[in-house]
């Protein structure tokens, strides 16, 4: 019986390891094509767009907080410093896990990638990624009347996550679990907040 088990957890483990490397191929071969199969003369735009996201995703609400400060919006005061305080949580939460899987950047195993932007931590998962659709998830809930600039935010945080993978930089998975980690993050912590009263009625709905 006893060996019937460990014949049984071996089987499990091969597939295991042989799905994760056909995953894994998958991956790459995405990547690949994406980033060989460009438009050349957009990358200067795109490098731009990724080069944004650091700068758009703490500027909003540091905008957001200093004019509230200027007009003496308690709300917004609230709202912004809600979202200081989800940026800064996803940012620690995105370091820790790049640091724990610790995977190498798709250029440096792969030498027909094309690498035509910064990246020096660990790939998994995009951090640029992770501030994007921070911001753009952590605004729909709070500003949710705001629809035309919140669909404009939207579109700049694909562009930044479709930048990571098209200038060769990130693996498509690690741009996806930027997307599900940081949203899912944005949800949570804001939800916790507003059932504290927090933001007491902080919410534009």
């Amino acid at each position: 019986m006893h060996e019937f088990y460990f014949s049984f957890i071996n089987f499990l483990i091969f597939l295991l390891s042989h799905f994760f490397k056909v995953l894994y191929q998958i991956d790459l071969h995405l990547l690949e094509f994406i980033n060989h199969e460009r438009i050349k003369p957009l990358d200067s735009f795109f490098i731009f767009i990724t080069n944004t996201s650091f700068i758009i995703s703490f500027g909003i609400p540091v905008f957001l907080l200093i004019y509230a400060l200027i007009t003496h919006w308690d709300r917004l005061k609230r709202q912004s410093r809600l979202i200081l305080i989800s940026l800064g949580i996803n940012t620690v939460v995105i370091e820790i896990i790049k640091q724990v899987v610790n995977r190498q950047r798709p250029y440096k195993v792969d030498s027909f990638i094309e690498k035509l932007s910064g990246g020096g931590s660990p790939s998994f998962p995009s951090g640029h990624t992770a501030d994007a659709f921070l911001i753009a998830t952590a605004l729909s809930i709070l500003f949710s009347k705001q629809k035309v600039w919140l669909v404009l935010v939207w579109i700049w945080a694909f562009m930044v996550t479709y930048s990571r993978v098209v200038l060769g930089v990130h693996y498509p998975s690690d741009v996806f679990a930027s997307m599900i980690i940081s949203s899912s993050l944005a949800v949570i912590i804001t939800r916790f907040f507003i059932k504290r009263n927090f933001l007491k009625d902080a919410t534009i709905s």
